[in-house]
């Protein structure tokens, strides 16, 4: 039996992988950077640990007596960038073995171009897109201290990361339900999904695997799924036909230097780090108020309008790609075949929908596919 800890367990996949590698048999240590995050893994009788991804001290404690660390956290690209270096040294100092990291595609942009495998160059030009660029910058700091540290690291570079609680899930049925879904080029640009199960399971062969040391993997499902393919079963489970999704072409899109920026400086390592001290519950608070006084500035919308979909550069891009990732390298090296079906992981999502209470919708207008 592995001890694993999972950093960002309150997380999407951080979730569904302390229910799934707890239900194959390991120990799992659920760590989170708030207390009130706890409550579910103490229900579960779980030894959870509260630790500030930038806390190399509280990290320490928390992989203390643990053989395996999945680092799955998301954030600012100053998060994705300072949270690594105290993960890999707590993990040196309290004796782990290996740790897993989650990165993703986007480091070779979110339309990998055809051919691309986990060889590749990540591109580091990606104007408009810091959260890219910041996760080739995590990978590279993490195999620079794996060459002088006994810590052993995995890559994981997943593309297109859906089921039950993810935010693809929720926020497809939400614009569905609104009308301000859409499709670009009719919807025939490949999306390089995985199910969140398959995308574990291929975690959980990384963590015995001693080829996997050092090395990055694709994981995906096994069949091609275009986005009218994803768009398709929600559309369906929710009455909705799925030729009456608004089609678009692809916009052009155009960057502000000034904007840049600013953003670089509030998405730095250094504010990240100031922001993570202040606690959830001031954060929310700050939302607020910020919210408040946004809605007192504008003038009052018509509601009757009917809402219009809004075209972002991400979804247009991701929209756009023409070529599938291959696993075959974590199926030579781990063993990896998806363990569930693109059907099936489907069916899971819409179940789960039925009893998601921020889904703006009835319950009743679910069927299944």
């Amino acid at each position: 039996m592995v001890k694993i800890g999972i950093v960002g367990a309150s997380g999407f996949v951080g979730n569904r992988a302390v229910e799934m590698l707890q239900s194959n048999g390991h120990q799992v240590r659920p760590i989170v950077r708030n207390a009130s995050r706890l409550a579910p893994f103490i229900t579960q009788n779980l030894e959870g640990y509260v630790a500030n991804a930038f806390d190399q001290s509280a990290l320490e404690k928390a992989f203390h007596g643990c053989d395996v660390v999945i680092h799955s956290v998301l954030g600012s690209p100053g998060l994705i960038r300072g949270s690594v270096a105290p993960a890999y040294r707590a993990a040196q100092k309290a004796g782990v073995r290996r740790l897993i990291y989650l990165s993703s595609m986007i480091v070779h942009t979110s339309a990998p171009a055809p051919g691309t495998t986990e060889s590749t160059p990540p591109i580091e030009h990606q104007p408009g897109f810091p959260t890219h660029v910041a996760k080739i910058e995590a990978e590279r700091r993490l195999l620079r201290m794996r060459r002088t540290g006994q810590v052993e690291v995995v890559i994981f570079r997943p593309g297109i990361v859906f089921g039950p609680r993810s935010r693809w899930v929720r926020d497809l049925a939400s614009q569905l339900t609104q009308g301000t879904a859409y499709l670009i080029n009719d919807g025939q640009g490949v999306c390089n999904s995985v199910y969140v199960d398959n995308l574990i399971h291929g975690m959980q062969l990384a963590m015995t695997t001693p080829a996997a040391d050092g090395e990055a993997f694709f994981v995906g499902d096994r069949e091609r799924i275009t986005w009218l393919d994803f768009y398709q079963p929600f559309a369906l489970a929710l009455g909705i036909n799925p030729a009456e999704i608004t089609r678009l072409p692809a916009p052009q899109f155009t960057h502000s230097r000034q904007q840049e920026f600013i953003r670089a400086i509030r998405e730095s390592e250094f504010v990240q780090k100031g922001l993570a001290l202040i606690s959830d519950q001031t954060k929310q608070h700050l939302k607020r108020l910020l919210t408040r006084h946004q809605l007192t500035a504008e003038s009052p919308s018509i509601t009757s309008v009917k809402p219009e979909p809004v075209v972002s550069e991400m979804m247009a891009i991701l929209q756009q790609s023409q070529y599938q990732l291959p696993y075959d390298k974590a199926k030579r090296l781990l063993g990896y075949e998806p363990i569930v079906s693109f059907e099936e992981g489907c069916r899971r999502s819409i179940e789960w929908l039925q009893t998601d209470p921020q889904v703006p919708l009835a319950i009743g207008q679910l069927s299944q596919p």
